[in-house]
């Protein structure tokens, strides 16, 4: 019996294993098709982008982002004359929102600031993943919009975790699904990507659909990607109120 018993934990161990070299393979192959070693060189991004929101149907929303590699990130988001600010600065932040009233600086709590700190990851949750202590699980197939998407979950910690769904064809991302805890309650962000574009060796996604629990849905359309603009760091500085 005992014999038995440890030949099927040898089998569940084989399989993990099998799992877990998929994935690694998968997201290989991935990583090789959105530009592979050229993201090594990308120090800060810059896009610009238009914004058409479920809830607000016909406005005309812009967005600016720049992000500096596991450093800073400045979000500015503009409608109807105002601007809402969101801002990470190393392990700090703090945003405005004159939607809500809140004209004045606010610094960012610290789970704010946990969340934000991933999109200063400017190449991204997969490129180096190891070195960033997350590990990979091959979760099987799923349905994304009539392509039978590879699916990868990606434990990183914490109470956070993503599913990545893979197009099997490309090899590039075309869903994520975002898990985290922030302010003491447990979200889950849904994304799609598409419209993929070469810029100078990196493939980016321009069209962008989000499905946020607190936000709503929304369609991100990039105008510009630069990349390795020109940082002037005081834009990352609270202003005093």
């Amino acid at each position: 019996m005992k014999k038995t018993l440890s030949f099927a934990a040898f089998l569940l161990f084989l399989s993990g294993f099998a799992q877990a070299q998929n994935a690694e393979e998968i997201v290989a192959k991935h990583i090789a098709a959105i530009g592979g070693d050229n993201w090594a060189r990308v120090e800060a991004l810059k896009s610009e982008a238009k914004i058409s929101a479920d809830g607000a149907p016909g406005m005309s929303i812009m967005m600016n982002m720049l992000a500096v590699r596991d450093k800073s990130l400045r979000m500015d988001v503009s409608v109807m004359g105002m601007t809402q600010t969101t801002v990470l600065n190393g392990d700090g932040g703090w945003a405005t929102n004159p939607f809500m009233n809140q004209m004045d600086p606010e610094p960012l709590t610290a789970d704010q600031v946990k969340a934000m700190k991933d999109m200063t990851d400017v190449d991204g949750t997969l490129i180096g993943y190891k070195a960033k202590g997350y590990t990979l699980e091959y979760v099987g197939t799923e349905d994304v919009d009539g392509t039978e998407a590879i699916k990868i979950k990606i434990n990183k910690g914490g109470n956070r975790s993503e599913y990545s769904f893979f197009d099997p064809a490309s090899y590039f991302e075309i869903k994520n699904i975002r898990v985290e805890e922030v302010d003491g309650k447990v979200t889950e962000t849904a994304t799609t990507y598409s419209n993929f574009k070469n810029q100078a060796g990196l493939i980016f996604p321009f069209t962008i659909q989000q499905n946020d629990p607190n936000m709503g849905g929304s369609t991100v359309t990039i105008t510009t990607v630069t990349i390795n603009p020109t940082v002037d760091t005081k834009t990352f500085e609270m202003p005093t109120k």
